[in-house]
């Protein structure tokens, strides 16, 4: 079975269990709304790890955001599923192909992100699993530094999506 054929299946199992036979609109709709909670979620994961992360954490500090990491991966998981699930919705209705160069690099952007998220994803599970076996655990400082810079960075990298997506949003790039 071929991607589209398995995207299209995959949009009609998604629109007949979200609105039971109402329009694609309403199904648009729905997406578009869990697209953006799910932004707002990374958001407010991401903000939340930078203000645990700093120096001077300790093992509590170190559980919670390997926690909270995990919370950031599903929201991303999902963010992307949906994503992609509006995407298809749009190109059924309206014929569009991924043939606009913005939204490459929409996709860039987060795939960055998720590259990005990888070595502090790592620490966090290493710091976790410590702080459950050493009473008093605290990251050493320059490791808490390097995964603080990333976060950060993706940060930054987040920041510039909603920008691409207007920018895609209006046309440009076609």
């Amino acid at each position: 079975m071929s991607l589209a054929t398995a995207a299209t299946q995959a949009h009609r199992q998604v629109r007949g269990f979200l609105v039971a036979g109402e329009s694609d609109m309403m199904v648009d709709l729905t997406l578009a709304v869990l697209h953006f909670v799910l932004i707002f979620a990374l958001v407010g994961i991401l903000g939340a790890e930078a203000a645990l992360v700093h120096e001077g954490m300790d093992g509590m500090q170190a559980n919670r955001v390997a926690v909270l990491d995990r919370g950031y991966g599903a929201a991303a998981g999902l963010l992307l599923v949906v994503g992609f699930m509006r995407h298809v919705l749009r190109r059924e209705r309206r014929g569009l192909l991924p043939q606009n160069p913005v939204f490459w690099a929409k996709i860039a952007a987060f795939a960055l992100i998720a590259a990005l998220s990888i070595l502090p994803t790592v620490k966090f599970i290493a710091w976790q699993r410590r702080a459950r076996k050493e009473p008093g655990f605290r990251p050493v400082p320059a490791d808490v530094l390097s995964v603080r810079r990333l976060i950060l960075a993706q940060a930054a990298v987040l920041a510039a999506i909603p920008l691409l997506a207007g920018v895609m949003a209006r046309g440009y790039g076609l």
